[in-house]
């Protein structure tokens, strides 16, 4: 738990009885009173922030791969540190942990789960066991698929990701990282869907021009204003400015295809879901 305290430049300090806040003493409560060091291996994702509607600070999260006590067993599980911060603290938790890297950390531990609540800052520090972890979780991991080519797993968003050509230009093709057998069913399904591109390439297009041109042309009327002249956004036009950036597959035949609104959204992305077997289901502007 935290409290900003002290000269403006200075970095915060850790301050237990901080957990008079309201937001504070209910995360502490989640977690048995006694705190003890460890150190751990920090994940491919630094310190990421979260705020319900109405919540004053940040529900601040930093994936870990291994921890031990100093001295004590290794862990090697995925879990993490969790902590309450401000805009402030947040940026100094970033810099002092940031991903891939060893820190060491006095925490608490979850009552009813393997989380740690962070109690005082968090510190770079030098350890043999965990720095082999370290450097082997920061190995590529790449797969070959025949037809597709080869996929490199992005640990940060846990997929495997080739650059593909689609009708002539280069796009992403994904799918999560998983079992064998969902990874080779999401295999299966892109060499499907790679197999007629230029059929999902129509309907997927087609079906987002069918949901979004009403409210394209709304973007435009609202960018001209009262003596504004708005032109109109036809749906060749939207077709035209639509530019595929990615698509994501999944094993059970569902699919993902994000598209460059070309200004049609002022920059927002058209995001297009569905199935290989019910074709596209939703179209919604994102970003």
């Amino acid at each position: 738990m935290f409290k900003l305290f002290g000269k403006k430049k200075e970095a915060p300090k850790s301050d237990a009885s901080s957990a008079q806040h309201p937001e504070l003493a209910a995360l502490a409560a989640q977690f048995d009173p006694e705190e003890f060091d460890i150190l751990a291996v920090t994940g491919a994702n630094g310190f990421g922030g979260d705020k319900e509607p109405g919540q004053e600070l940040w529900t601040a999260t930093l994936p870990l791969t291994a921890w031990k006590e100093d001295g004590g067993p290794l862990h090697r599980e995925d879990t993490c540190l969790v902590a309450l911060a401000d805009d402030t603290l947040l940026g100094y938790l970033r810099r002092l942990a940031p991903r891939d890297s060893i820190i060491q950390a006095r925490v608490r531990q979850g009552l009813d789960d393997d989380r740690f609540l962070l109690v005082g800052m968090p510190s770079p520090v030098m350890d043999p066991e965990l720095k082999a972890i370290l450097e082997e979780q920061k190995q590529e991991v790449s797969t070959w698929v025949p037809g597709l080519g080869t996929f490199v797993l992005n640990r940060s968003v846990n997929w495997f990701q080739a650059d593909v050509d689609w009708l002539g230009q280069s796009i992403q093709l994904t799918y999560d990282q998983g079992s064998e057998a969902e990874m080779k069913a999401a295999q299966d399904n892109a060499l499907d869907l790679m197999a007629d591109q230029a059929g999902w390439d129509g309907k997927v297009r087609a079906f987002a021009a069918g949901q979004l041109l009403s409210q394209a042309n709304d973007w435009v009327r609202e960018a001209a204003g009262e003596d504004g002249e708005a032109g109109e956004v036809t749906r060749e036009s939207f077709l035209e400015q639509m530019e595929l950036e990615s698509v994501q597959i999944y094993g059970d035949g569902r699919f993902e295809f994000w598209f460059n609104d070309g200004g049609l959204f002022w920059g927002r992305a058209i995001h297009v879901t569905g199935s290989l077997t019910e074709g596209p289901a939703d179209a919604q502007m994102e970003g």
